[in-house]
């Protein structure tokens, strides 16, 4: 007999799955980025890390050319769902772990591509700067690392946008952090939510990833996957570990 493959979360907003603890969503469709990780993962040799996967569509995708990889979230039940839709074909190539950043520590070396996609824009700046660092640490050298985060002109809080650049334009180093993000959602859903958010752009991600020693390949604004979508939904970069 077949086992069923699990349905996905039903969702209010086209384009997105809301995730089972709250913390977010995940998008129906790759954004260039992560499609680029996934094209990455198909080529290396090397196992890959899906950081924050939710229910795996990159994943899926980096297991449909061949990778082999490691699917982490801080939800067991994201990766129940994932591990269930993957073909059986695939599933000797895929391994789910528990993790959060920037608890989560992994032997050095392990990975030869990671993709954290719209996970990282929930830590703040001490704890992004740590698992940006971290990760460097785990890549293979040559490897490659893919930062996908939510950017201030997208979701309750681009509100704040005009604060951002205010910030911005004065030499913040961290001018999209939010730290009364509740002001920005329904009382309704405030117990359930984030106090803060942290949403990045192109130049605080470079920084970064030069900051702990990874060669910037590419960092920019990136397009999101609703209906709703602008050229500055998102921010994302792709750096390499030197060899």
């Amino acid at each position: 007999m077949t086992t069923p493959v699990p349905d996905l979360p039903k969702s209010s907003v086209p384009g997105l799955v809301p995730t089972l603890n709250n913390t977010g969503w995940m998008t129906e469709s790759l954004d260039r980025v992560s499609e680029a990780f996934a094209t990455f993962a198909g080529d290396c040799a090397d196992e890959v890390l899906d950081m924050g996967c939710a229910y795996g569509i990159a994943t899926q995708a980096a297991l449909d050319r061949g990778a082999r990889v490691l699917a982490a979230d801080l939800d067991a039940r994201h990766l129940g769902i994932l591990a269930a839709r993957v073909p059986a074909a695939q599933r000797d190539r895929l391994r789910t772990q528990v993790a959060r950043v920037p608890q989560v520590d992994f032997p050095a070396a392990s990975f030869g591509a990671i993709l954290a996609a719209r996970v990282l824009h929930f830590l703040p700046p001490d704890d992004f700067t740590l698992t940006i660092y971290k990760m460097q640490q785990w890549l293979r050298p040559g490897g490659q690392l893919f930062v996908v985060c939510d950017s201030p002109y997208v979701g309750p809080w681009r509100d704040a946008a005009p604060e951002y650049e205010r910030r911005k334009a004065a030499g913040c180093p961290w001018p999209g952090f939010v730290h009364d993000y509740h002001r920005y959602l329904p009382e309704a859903s405030r117990a359930t939510s984030p106090t803060f958010m942290h949403p990045m752009d192109p130049d605080v991600l470079r920084r970064v990833c030069t900051k702990v020693g990874l060669e910037v390949l590419e960092a920019d604004w990136l397009a999101g996957g609703t209906r709703y979508r602008s050229d500055r939904d998102h921010a994302g970069v792709v750096a390499r570990r030197s060899a």
